[in-house]
């Protein structure tokens, strides 16, 4: 599943030097497969790794899967995440995408977690980036976004 993950935006990267991982969770695999692909990572989970390691830093990439669903300020975030951007660098969301059909959301397995507190579209991620200085490049339709400053 990472894999494929990195996959879709690996050649969107104009520079692959330095990531972040943001909201890497217990076992930061994201970071490590990053790293080997000749990456230097640093990864940041407010509940496992909390030491905010990004304050004074800038990356080509940050990653965040299966994060912004749980976020009750997800504009904050991506404001604060867009500040520790390097200039046309991408962000990589992957977050499970719901239709426009009202019925189908209601009976959504995704919306029954009781941590997933806000849902996407790819057009609320298009207006969301945008709010914040980004524009989605690319998405899969379904649950990854790769949003580039501009």
């Amino acid at each position: 599943m990472f894999e494929d993950f990195l996959d879709f935006f690996w050649n969107d990267l104009t520079c692959k030097e330095k990531a972040l991982d943001f909201g890497s969770g217990p076992t930061p695999v994201l970071s490590q497969l990053l790293t080997n692909r000749g990456i230097h990572v640093d990864y940041y989970d407010k509940f496992y790794q909390p030491i905010k390691c990004f304050e004074h830093q800038t990356y080509d990439v940050i990653t965040s899967t299966e994060v912004f669903e749980h976020l009750d300020n997800p504009n904050e975030t991506l404001k604060l995440l867009t500040q520790h951007l390097k200039p046309n660098g991408i962000i990589a969301l992957m977050t499970l995408f719901h239709g426009d059909d009202q019925a189908h959301f209601f009976t959504w397995w995704y919306r029954r977690d009781p941590t997933h507190i806000i849902f996407y579209t790819p057009k609320t991620l298009e207006i969301l980036a945008r709010q914040c200085g980004l524009e989605v490049v690319k998405t899969d339709g379904k649950r990854i976004a790769v949003l580039q400053k501009r």
